[in-house]
């Protein structure tokens, strides 16, 4: 991480607390950290990938954010001069991606047939007062996330460089752009609770790397966390 500017090392010590979090089982801390992350505007494509990856496995916009990997890990592996070991560790990350892409279809699937279910026996007044109800959650999660995107910025680039929120950041210039998207070394609509479903199963995928991404050559991604189907919320 040596050869990096503070802008793309403080982008990758973020994107490391991400999985280092999923890994350990903190799935709403490390989801929290992802979507902090990808608020960034001069995150590098790479990351960007790597978050989506990893809220492909939550219980929100999970069939957006695993296309959304499959996009930029595609589009990455189509760069001329990526080099062979670049080719073969993104080529696996395409597999998780779309393996995730076919079990966030499948839940879609699911959770809608429960939503079809739940209408049928709401009032007009109920489904009104749902939608205002989550209406105020999803701006309250929005203004929440971006404050606590400027203190990450601020707090990581203080404690990993001893630079001061005051100081001039690197231009995106400076962040090469599949180094920038992580040197290789490493908005959003809300699903709302009546979408939320029980799924906790292992995804195996044994092929998944970690080096400086987060995952190991021998290690499964972590396991998929839907949320409990609420029949009555947020719809």
């Amino acid at each position: 991480m040596s050869d990096l500017n503070p802008l793309a090392a403080t982008f990758e010590l973020r994107y490391k607390k991400a999985w280092k979090l999923c890994y350990e089982g903190n799935r709403e801390e490390a989801e929290t950290t992802a979507a902090e992350l990808l608020l960034e505007p001069r995150l590098g494509r790479f990351h960007q990938a790597g978050m989506h990856l990893l809220l492909a496995m939550s219980p929100h916009d999970y069939v957006e954010h695993a296309l959304e990997a499959v996009k930029l890990y595609t589009e990455m592996e189509n760069r001329e001069g990526v080099t062979v070991t670049e080719r073969e560790q993104l080529q696996k990350l395409i597999g998780d991606a779309n393996h995730l892409l076919n079990k966030a279809r499948q839940d879609q699937t699911v959770a809608d047939r429960n939503i079809q279910k739940v209408l049928a026996t709401m009032t007009m007044d109920d489904l009104h007062d749902a939608r205002i109800e989550e209406m105020h959650k999803r701006l309250d999660a929005e203004q929440a996330a971006e404050e606590a995107a400027a203190a990450a910025v601020a707090e990581d680039l203080d404690d990993a460089f001893g630079v001061a929120p005051s100081q001039e950041l690197p231009s995106s210039q400076d962040v090469p752009e599949l180094a920038g998207d992580s040197q290789m070394t490493g908005t959003d609509t809300q699903r709302t609770d009546s979408q939320r479903i029980t799924v906790s199963r292992s995804v195996s995928i044994a092929d998944s790397q970690r080096t400086e991404t987060g995952l190991d050559d021998d290690e499964p991604l972590p396991d998929i966390v839907r949320y409990k189907f609420d029949d009555k919320k947020g719809l």
